[in-house]
This record gives C-alpha cells, structure tokens and sequence, in this order.
C-alpha cells in the first residue's frame, strides 16, 4: 500500500504535509511531488513541487512542452506503483490532465482532490469533467463544498485548515521580541518570481512613504522563492528590513498587512488583521482572467461576505496613490473592518479539517 500526493505550491506543500501527518502512516508510504513541509512530514518526494510555480499566460504556453512530459512521466510512475489512491492539491492545469490520463490509462483506485479548482468562480464545466472523473472533492469553503454536490460531485467538508493551523498561534519568542514595541507593516509580494517583481517595487515605494510617517515595514521574503529570486528581491526592496521566517508570522506581529492576494488574504482574516489586496499580472493574463473569472471579489474575505472587506488594487491600480488613500480609509474606521473580519470568520466552518480530510481517504481505500 502507498499514498501518492501531488501539490504544486507553498500552501498545497502544507497542506500535503498536514495531511500525511494525519494518516499516520496507515496507507502506508506517502511518494509525489512535494515541497519541503511534505519531505519533513515523511513523504518522499520523486518530483520537487517548484515545478508547478507558473504565472501569467505567457510562462504558463512556454513551460506546456515540459509540464506535458513531467505529467507523462508521473503517470507512468503511478501506473507502475499502483498506489492505493492519489492526492492531488490545488494546481488544476496540471492535476486534471493528470487525472484524465490516469482514468484514461486504467487508474481505478480513488482519486481526490484537496483544494479542487475554483468553479464557482470560473471554467464551471470543469464540476462535470470532475464528476465524470469520478474525483472525491476535499474543499476549503462551504460555497465550494455546496457548488460542487450541487452538481452532483461527491464532496466532503468540514471547514478551512487554516482554522486548525492558527488556533492559538503565537510565533516564537524570538519573533515577538524582534518587533516589540515596532508599529509593523507586512509586506508581501508573494510567493512566485513573476508576481514578486511586479510587486516588490511598488510595495518598496509604499514602504518608504510609511517609514517616514513612523511605521516600520518589512518585506516578507517566502521560503518557497528560489535563492535568485530572493537576492533580486532584497536588492529591489533595499533599504527596507526584511524577514526570512513564516509569513504568518510577520502578519501576527504586524498593524496592518499590504500584499499580494492568495492564501495571505485568509491568515489575515483569522488572525484579524487588516490587508490591502493587490495583483498584478501580465496584461495578457489579466485579460483572461477579466474575460473568464464571474466573481466581483479576488480576494476570499470579500468573496465570503459578498462584499467588501478587503480594498483589492488590481493591475494599474496597484499603486503607490491609491494604496495610500485606500490606508488613510481604513485608518479611520477600524471598528466596522473588525466587525467585517469576525463576520467572515464564521464561514470557515470548524476546525478538525486534517484528520476529517485522513479519515474520509481511509475509509474509501479500506472499502
């Protein structure tokens, strides 16, 4: 028996490992691609999951000949293994192909999916291919638990891991006491090389505009960015500080949080700090995505409440004016995004998501 896991970035490597760590070893060996959080959890990674780091149209019709032989590659490898059931996470231009030729190819044993895509929002059909895959769905949220039965996938949900992850957190002391006493602003351009130098100067002329009205940003440097981009980024957001630890961590000790959209948006919310929202893609990417995206929000606090709780600054408007008056606004009411932040809190459901998602995939394979 074996478990195969395949993640393609930062917060599906988390998730991976979480998960791998839940099981317990009951499937037996955990083998995929995974990052560095599934490698220490005990999962052996065959493929690194920086393979999968692509954004914008652009690099994404570059690396399609490579990401077609690595998906050929992996289901050989599956099909040679036979695992007892496959994990994907996230990453669907990657995972449903993968899928399909595994179906295709004779793969019978369960397949499910952690963090499906975001139908809800865009390419809806995809619910069809998924259900017609015969996919077991692993979401996030309620509305995409519910869009899913809604059209007959077979979904399971208990509520955000990030609940479970953050409960009661509280970085170390060393954190604490690094930015005791400091009225910090975390900056955060991202966790892929692409989207990182689109952000990092705009965020860096942000930053020395606060540093002289007596705040102290720092620029958050993620662990998943490769060692060059993490150079060029601290070259380009000198002569600010930055920090090399969890970003969760910057987000708790920090006042307020000015960033790309993603996963941050929701650490942000639980631990109830404000964020300014910003993207920022090729201008070809950001045609595809106003042509196909049918959701009014990017960022999930705002999605949640069908309204606004995060200001999100996309493209043009991610800049030095705009974030600085949307600032000026939340400054002076900080009550009602408090409120809003605690509203959309309670849609996340409850905690207990890794061991209910491990319980769901053993009971499956052990029918």
């Amino acid at each position: 028996m074996s478990l195969f896991v395949s993640c393609g970035e930062a917060s599906g490597d988390h998730y991976a490992g979480s998960l791998v760590k839940a099981i317990e070893g009951k499937l037996g060996r955990c083998w995929g691609m995974l990052g560095p959080e599934g490698v220490s959890a005990g999962g052996q990674a065959l493929w690194d999951y920086n393979q999968l780091q692509i954004m914008g149209v652009m690099e994404a019709l570059k690396s399609v000949p490579r990401l077609v032989r690595l998906k050929n590659w992996m289901t050989n490898k599956i099909l040679e293994d036979m695992p007892s059931c496959v994990v994907v996470i996230d990453s669907p231009d990657y995972h449903i192909p993968l899928i399909k030729d595994l179906r295709r190819r004779g793969y019978s044993k369960p397949i499910f999916y952690v963090s499906p895509p975001t139908v809800w929002a865009w390419r809806k059909r995809r619910a069809d291919v998924i259900r017609d895959l015969k996919v077991i769905c692993l979401p996030l949220f309620e509305l995409e638990h519910n869009f899913y039965r809604d059209r007959g996938v077979e979904s399971h949900w208990l509520g955000h891991p990030l609940l479970d992850d953050l409960y009661d957190y509280v970085p170390s002391p060393d954190v604490l006491n690094m930015y005791e006493g400091r009225c910090v602003v975390a900056l955060l351009p991202g966790s892929r090389s692409a989207e990182v130098r689109r952000l990092a100067p705009v965020l860096k002329e942000v930053g020395l505009c606060l540093l002289k009205a007596g705040y102290y940003p720092v620029f958050s440097i993620a662990e998943s960015l490769s060692p060059a981009s993490k150079e060029a980024l601290k070259k380009t957001g000198n002569p600010l500080p930055f920090f090399e630890g969890s970003g969760v961590d910057l987000i708790y000790v920090s006042n307020f949080v000015i960033g790309a959209c993603g996963t941050a948006a929701v650490e942000a919310m639980i631990l109830e700090k404000f964020m300014l929202v910003l993207y920022k893609a090729s201008l070809l990417s950001y045609i595809v995505y106003k042509l196909m995206v049918k959701t009014q929000w990017v960022s999930m606090p705002n999605v949640l409440l069908g309204r606004e709780v995060y200001p999100e600054l996309l493209q043009g408007k991610a800049n030095a004016s705009l974030i600085k008056e949307s600032l000026q606004r939340y400054l002076q009411d900080t009550t009602r995004i408090r409120e809003n932040l605690l509203e959309a809190k309670k849609k996340l459901g409850q905690r207990g998501s890794y061991k209910f998602w491990a319980d769901v995939i053993v009971k499956r394979v052990e029918k």
